[in-house]
C-alpha cells in the first residue's frame, strides 16, 4: 500500500454554493487529519462542514458541522482525523451570518493521507 501525504483541497467558497473541498478517489482510502476554516474578513462567517458518499443525497446525518459561527478574523481548526473510502466527498458552504451585513470570506483546507492499493 502506498502513503502520499497532501492537502487534499482547498476552496473560497461562494455564497449559499456547497462546494466539494475532497473527493475520495477510487482504490484509495483517505485519512482528514485537519480542516482549517479561515474568516478573512470583518464580517462573522456561517459554515457548513458536510462529508458524504457520492451516491447519497444531502441529508441531516452528512453535517460535520452546520451554521458554525467563525468570528471576523478568525480561525477555526478541526483534527478530526475522518476516514473515508472511496468515493466519499467533503464539502463546505458559507452563508451570511445572522444579523451581518456582508458575506465573509472563508477559505477552507484540508490536509491528510491518501492510502492507495498497489
Amino acid at each position: 500500500m502506498g502513503q502520499i501525504y497532501k492537502i487534499l483541497g482547498q476552496i473560497y467558497p461562494g455564497k449559499d454554493t456547497l462546494t466539494n473541498v475532497y473527493v475520495s478517489p477510487a482504490s484509495t482510502n483517505t485519512v482528514i487529519n485537519t480542516i482549517y476554516v479561515c474568516n478573512q474578513s470583518v464580517a462573522n462567517a456561517n459554515v457548513d462542514i458536510i462529508v458524504r458518499p457520492v451516491n447519497e443525497s444531502l441529508s441531516n446525518n452528512h453535517y460535520i458541522l452546520k451554521d458554525q459561527k467563525v468570528d471576523q478574523a478568525d480561525t477555526l481548526i478541526l483534527n478530526l482525523n475522518l476516514t473515508l473510502n472511496e468515493d466519499v466527498i467533503l464539502a463546505g458552504n458559507n452563508s451570511v451570518r445572522a444579523g451581518e451585513a456582508t458575506l465573509a470570506n472563508i477559505s477552507i483546507s484540508a490536509f491528510g493521507v491518501e492510502v492507495t492499493e498497489d
